[in-house]
Parts: structure tokens; C-alpha cells; sequence
């Protein structure tokens, strides 16, 4: 058995003297697995118990203050003065960039105008500046353009999309560019005949530089050649064969001569002129009381009428008789209006009326004036 022989506040195992060296080193390897775990906690205890009463102020750390000065408070993340902050993709988002670096153009890929891939996506302050080059045509609506070709462009300004036409523009004509003037030099595979006839000034001169007669139309008739060379319609006619009066009506030379004489504006008046005229037969459909109707009528309410001026329907009497023996035996029609004895009037008119004239002038109240009115509107 060996001699136990420890140390003596933590009582690690020692070796003792007549202890067998095997022994001995296992005992050895023991004390110091528990040498290690006492040094292990006694770190740990160091550290919180560092953490826990450590009281140094700001001004025992040297240069702490000035690195504390240097920083900026979380709370400025993002505001005036402070620092930008990371989308989640670890970028500055776009509303914390200056609108001035949306100006530059921004290549984001190709786009195929049929399909609408990628979508364009509505113009904005975030998009200014992007674009995308055409790489299949079609016809997808973007800012009310329909036109896409491949190499076109189109651009985001901000508040509508643009497009940079690539495909249509012509680089040169006939080897010039800008504002270009053709000449007729400038049609190199016209002949020099065919410049000159370009060139000419008239058709006459035309003519005679075709050199063209009647002769040279081979597909006419001697006859149609006859007629084409004739001197003057008078000739034409003769070679027709055509006679006044036979096979062309004929005309009086008075008529010819107001004919000459007829102005373009006397035949517009006439050509305006109805074919018919209309003597009442379009009115036969007109109610009673209707606009354009006429009545026999006095003044509900005693006002005198005057010959041309407008009344209100509801202030006048359509006049009508009725018999009255109690006023006149010997005089059986009375006329009148409103509510005078022995008055049969008309239905109410309604509508605006003008006093056409007056029938008879009655002595005594304006009632018994009677009055032609026209209705007016």
C-alpha cells in the first residue's frame, strides 16, 4: 500500500519516499487535474467579481474619452447629421441618398417588351435613372408607349418611364448626315436622262425631252391616234362624227350667254333654295296651345295688351261664345273672358305669347278687346 502523503490546504496528493514510482506518478497526475479545475474557477471568480466592483470613472482610462468623443449615439442612425443605415441586404437605402446621385444612368439588364420580364416597375425618385435595353420587341404599354424594338432603351426620369429610340434612327442618307438635302446628283443609279428629266422646268419641257408623240403609243388605234392629235374640240367632235341636235342635245345660244354671264354666287342662293315648299302641311300635327299656334284671347287680369309685346299663357283667356239670354234676349253670343257672364273660354295656355293685333276694340274693360296671339316659346 502506498503512503498517503497530501498537501496541506487543498490536500493535492504528494509523492512520499517508499512509495513505488508508479504510484507515486499517478498520484501526481491526480494533483494536478485538481491543481487545474482550482485555477479554472479561480479565473472565472477574478473576472466577475472584476465586473462587479470595478468603479474607475471615464478619466482613470486613458484616451477613452477621446474615442467616447468620437462616436456617434445610436439614435442619430439614419437622421440630420448622423450616420446612414443598412437596408437588409447591408446597402444605404435610397431615401438616404441625395437625389442628385439618381441622375446617372444605371444599366439593371435586358427586358423583353412582349412579355413585360422583368415588369418595368412604376416611375419613381428610386428608380430615376435606371434603365433597361430592349432585347425582344413587343408591345407592353409603359407611360403610354407601345412601340419597342430591340436596342431600344427605356429610362425612368423620375415620374414616367422614356424611351431612347436606337432602331429607327438613319445614320446617313445617300452619304450625308445631320439635315440632309438630297441633290439629284445624289441618285447615283439614275441615269443622266433620268436626272435631266427630274431637272426639267415645265411640263412642256418635260415633253420635249421625252420627244413622245401619238405615233409612239403602238397599243392605240389609228383612230384613237386621230383624235388625241385633233387641233381643237370642234375637230374632235367632227371625227366623232357627232352631231348637235342628233346625237348632242342642243341649246339655246340665249342660254349660253346667261350661263357666261351666271355668277358662282347667284348659283350657291339657288342651290340653296328648297326643292318644295312647304304651305302648312308641316303643321297639321301642331296640338292646341303648342309653340307656333295662334289664339283669339283677352286679359285675365284687365291689363291693357299692346299690339307686338309678350304675355305669360296663365294671364290670357282663349275667347269663346256661349249664350247669354239674361243680358240680351234678342242677342243670344256674348264674347269675353274670365269670369264675365256668359263666357265660354278655352283651355288654360301655358308657355310665353306675343299680341299679333288686336280683332276689335270693344269699349269698356280691356277684357272685351280680343287679340290675336301667337305662341313663342
Amino acid at each position: 500500500m502506498p503512503v498517503e502523503n497530501t498537501t496541506l490546504n487543498r490536500g493535492y496528493q504528494l509523492p512520499f519516499g517508499s512509495n513505488e514510482l508508479a504510484n507515486d506518478v499517478l498520484r501526481l497526475v491526480a494533483a494536478f487535474s485538481a491543481i487545474d479545475v482550482d485555477v479554472a474557477g479561480i479565473l472565472v471568480s477574478v473576472a466577475n467579481r472584476a465586473l462587479l466592483l470595478h468603479q474607475h470613472t471615464i478619466a482613470d482610462t486613458t484616451g477613452l474619452q477621446a474615442a467616447l468623443d468620437s462616436k456617434q449615439d445610436a439614435s442619430e442612425k439614419g437622421n440630420a447629421n448622423g450616420y446612414a443605415a443598412l437596408d437588409g441586404t447591408g446597402k444605404v437605402p435610397a431615401a438616404q441618398l441625395p437625389s442628385t446621385l439618381f441622375g446617372a444612368m444605371s444599366y439593371q439588364g435586358t427586358w423583353n417588351a412582349n412579355t413585360n420580364s422583368p415588369t418595368i416597375p412604376a416611375a419613381s425618385s428610386a428608380n430615376k435613372g435606371r434603365y433597361y435595353k430592349v432585347d425582344t420587341p413587343g408591345a407592353t404599354n409603359v407611360s403610354g408607349i407601345t412601340d419597342w424594338k430591340v436596342g431600344d432603351w427605356i429610362v425612368s426620369n423620375g415620374t414616367s418611364w422614356d424611351k431612347i429610340d436606337n432602331t429607327d434612327q438613319v445614320s446617313s442618307v445617300a452619304g450625308k448626315s445631320g439635315a440632309v438635302t438630297l441633290q439629284v446628283a445624289d441618285i447615283i443609279d439614275m441615269s443622266a436622262s433620268g436626272r435631266s428629266l427630274v431637272q426639267a422646268a415645265s411640263n412642256a419641257a418635260m415633253k420635249a425631252l421625252l420627244a413622245v408623240t401619238a405615233a409612239d403609243i403602238t397599243d392605240a388605234s389609228a383612230n384613237a391616234r386621230s383624235l388625241i392629235t385633233a387641233a381643237d374640240y370642234s375637230a374632235m367632235r367632227t371625227l366623232l362624227g357627232l352631231v348637235i341636235g342628233t346625237h348632242v342635245q342642243a341649246y339655246s345660244a340665249v342660254l349660253a350667254g346667261t350661263t357666261a354671264s351666271f355668277t358662282t354666287a347667284l348659283l350657291a342662293k339657288l342651290n340653296g333654295l328648297p326643292g318644295t315648299v312647304d304651305y302648312g302641311a308641316g303643321n297639321a300635327g301642331l296640338t292646341y296651345g303648342a309653340v307656333g299656334t295662334y289664339v283669339f284671347g283677352y286679359s285675365l287680369n284687365g291689363t291693357g295688351i299692346v299690339d307686338g309685346s309678350t304675355y305669360a299663357g296663365s294671364a290670357i283667356q282663349p275667347s269663346g261664345v256661349s249664350e247669354n239670354s239674361t243680358t240680351d234676349a234678342t242677342d243670344d253670343t256674348v264674347f269675353g273672358s274670365g269670369s264675365m257672364t256668359g263666357v265660354k273660354g278655352g283651355a288654360a295656355l301655358s308657355g310665353t305669347w306675343r299680341a299679333m293685333g288686336r280683332v276689335n276694340n270693344s269699349a269698356g274693360s280691356n277684357r272685351r278687346r280680343q287679340t290675336l296671339f301667337l305662341r313663342i316659346s
